[in-house]
C-alpha cells in the first residue's frame, strides 16, 4: 500500500506540471540526477521497422482474425508505426498442419482470439488454409507492416513446410520479409526422451528444412535460430554462416510466474540489465556473421504472463525501457508477444469484444518515437539505492528526442547536460497511471488510446534551455518523453 500511496502523489504533481510551466527543482524532497549526453558518440540508428508484434501461429486457425475486417484491431497496430514487423509464430507454430484445400478449415476448433503461450496450455493444433493467408495479406496491407512467418518443424516435414511457405510467398510477395523455421527449438525434447536438442541435433534438421523451402520458393528468405535463451544457438548459428538475412531470439524479463519472486519491483529492477549476458553475445555474434538481430518473441513475463505485473502500469514502463535498450545496443526490433485476453498482451481482445491497448502498449508507444533516430551515449550521475532512473538521448536531424523512466516511487529532479543546437526550450509528455498496480487508465500525454486507435497526446510541461542544459521533474513511476 505505500507504493501506491507513493505513486498517487507524484501523479498528482503531474497534474499539476500540466497547467504551468515546470520550475527548476519546484517539489521539495524530490533527489536529483544530472543526464549527460554525448552528442559526439553515436551507437545506433533505430530502424523505422523496429517496433513489432508477435502473435501465435494457430490464430490462423481462425481466418476472420487477421482480416481486412479487424478494422479496430488494424487501428491499434497501426498507431503503433507506419513501419513495423508482425511475427507469426509461437508454441502453437508446432502444432500447426498445411492443408491446401479451404474446406479443411471445418476441422479446426479454433478460438476467436488465442492469448499468448501457457506452455502445454496453448498446444492447439490447427489446420492452416489458403484463405487465411489471403486474409492475412489484405490485414498487412491495412497495417502497412510487413511479415516474418514461422513454419512447424518439430512436428512437420520438409515437404509440408515447402508448401506452405510457396503458397504464404506468392500471396504476401514483398510484404513477407522471411521465414522462420522452428519455434524455441532449444526447448524441444526428442520423442521419448527427456533430453533437450543440441545444436548439433537441430542445424542439420534446419537446414533440411530450409533446402526444401529453398526449392519450392527461389527467393526466399530465412531469419533464425528464434531461440528461447540459449544464447549460445545464436553464436553458433552466425559460427554456421547459415543462409540468413538475420538473427533471432526471444527473451522474457522474468518467471515462471509461480516463483512469489516474481514481482512487480523484479520487473522494474530486472529492466536496468534487460538481457543480462545476451545483449553481449548477440553483438558478438552479429559481428561474426555480419548481419544484425530482431528480438522476434519476449514479454515480460514467460508461461502467459504474471497477474498484477504483467498487466499493469509496470509493464508500460518496463516496455519502453526495454525496447530503447536494446535499441541502443543495435538490435533490428523488437516483437512483443500478445494475443486474446493474454496478461501480457499489447492489444487484447476479439472479433466478438473488440480490442484495447493494454499497459505494455503504451510503453511500445513511446518507444516508437525514436523510429529512424540516432542515438547516442548518455549517462545518469550516481543514484542511491532508492532511485531506479534510466535514460536515452537520440538525435533527429536538428532536434533531440530524449526519453527518461523514473521506475521508483518518489519524484526525481532531472539535469539535462551536454546537447548542443537545441531549441530554447524542451517539452516533456509523461507516460503513467494511477498506481503502479493498475490495470487500466494508463495515459500518455493526458491521453489514451481509443478502440479505434484515436490519440490525442499533449506536452504536460515546458523548460528553459540554456547553453545545453536544463531541468524539470519526473514524478514517480514516470517515464517522460522529451522533445527539444
Amino acid at each position: 500500500m505505500t507504493t501506491r500511496r507513493s505513486f498517487l502523489t507524484g501523479a498528482a504533481a503531474a497534474v499539476t506540471f500540466a497547467s504551468r510551466p515546470a520550475k527548476l527543482w519546484s517539489q521539495a524532497g524530490a533527489s536529483a540526477l544530472v543526464f549527460s549526453v554525448d552528442p559526439q558518440q553515436t551507437l545506433a540508428t533505430v530502424p523505422l521497422n523496429f517496433t513489432g508484434l508477435s502473435y501465435e501461429s494457430a490464430q490462423l486457425g481462425h481466418p476472420a482474425f487477421f482480416s481486412k475486417e479487424n478494422r479496430s484491431l488494424i487501428a491499434l497496430i497501426r498507431r503503433l508505426g507506419q513501419q513495423g514487423v508482425l511475427r507469426i509464430g509461437g508454441n502453437t507454430e508446432e502444432y500447426t498442419r498445411w492443408s491446401d484445400d479451404d474446406a479443411d478449415a471445418a476441422k479446426n476448433n479454433t478460438p476467436q482470439a488465442i492469448g499468448p503461450d501457457a506452455g502445454t496450455a496453448a498446444k492447439t493444433a490447427s489446420i492452416l488454409i489458403p484463405a487465411a493467408i489471403r486474409n492475412l495479406n489484405d490485414f498487412v496491407d491495412a497495417i502497412g507492416w510487413r511479415v516474418i512467418y514461422g513454419l512447424d518443424l518439430r512436428h512437420g516435414t520438409p515437404e509440408n513446410a515447402a508448401a506452405e511457405a510457396r503458397y504464404v510467398a506468392a500471396t504476401l510477395g514483398s510484404k513477407l520479409i522471411c521465414f522462420q523455421i522452428g519455434n524455441e527449438p532449444d526447448m524441444n525434447h526428442a520423442d521419448g526422451s527427456k533430453e533437450r536438442w543440441t545444436f548439433d541435433y537441430y542445424y542439420p534438421l534446419w537446414q533440411q528444412f530450409h533446402d526444401a523451402v529453398r526449392q519450392a520458393v527461389p527467393s526466399a528468405r530465412f531469419a533464425g535460430p528464434d531461440i528461447a535463451k540459449e544464447y549460445s544457438w545464436v553464436t553458433a548459428m552466425a559460427g554456421k554462416h547459415a543462409d540468413i538475412d538475420f538473427l533471432t531470439g526471444h527473451y522474457y524479463a522474468e518467471g515462471p510466474p509461480a516463483d512469489p519472486k516474481m514481482t512487480l519491483e523484479y520487473l522494474l529492477h530486472r529492466g536496468n540489465d534487460p538481457a543480462s549476458g545476451e545483449i553481449a553475445s548477440v553483438q558478438a555474434a552479429t559481428r561474426v556473421l555480419g548481419k544484425g538481430f530482431r528480438m522476434s518473441e519476449g514479454n515480460s513475463c514467460f508461461h502467459g504472463g504474471k497477474p498484477g505485473v504483467s498487466d499493469t502500469v509496470a509493464s508500460a514502463l518496463w516496455s519502453g525501457d526495454y525496447m530503447l535498450q536494446v535499441a541502443q545496443a543495435g538490435y533490428l526490433g523488437v516483437n512483443l508477444h500478445g494475443g486474446g485476453d493474454g496478461l501480457y498482451t499489447p492489444i487484447a481482445g476479439s472479433l466478438e469484444e473488440g480490442f484495447t491497448a493494454r499497459p505494455v502498449y503504451y510503453g511500445m508507444l513511446l518507444a516508437e518515437r525514436f523510429a529512424g533516430s540516432t542515438l547516442v551515449a548518455a549517462s545518469l550521475s550516481a543514484q542511491s539505492p532508492a532511485q531506479n532512473v534510466t535514460g536515452f538521448a537520440a538525435s533527429a536531424g536538428r532536434d533531440w528526442k530524449l526519453a527518461l523512466f523514473n521506475k521508483a516511487p518518489e519524484p526525481v529532479k532531472i539535469k539535462i547536460d551536454g546537447l548542443k543546437r537545441t531549441k530554447p526550450r524542451g517539452e516533456a509528455t509523461f507516460l503513467h497511471g494511477r498506481a503502479i498496480d493498475e490495470k487500466q487508465g494508463v495515459k500518455f500525454g493526458d491521453s489514451s488510446v481509443g478502440p479505434d486507435g484515436s490519440f490525442s497526446p499533449k506536452p504536460q510541461i515546458s523548460f528553459a534551455i540554456e547553453h545545453g542544459s536544463g531541468a524539470f521533474e519526473i514524478p514517480g513511476y514516470t517515464a517522460a518523453y522529451i522533445e527539444l
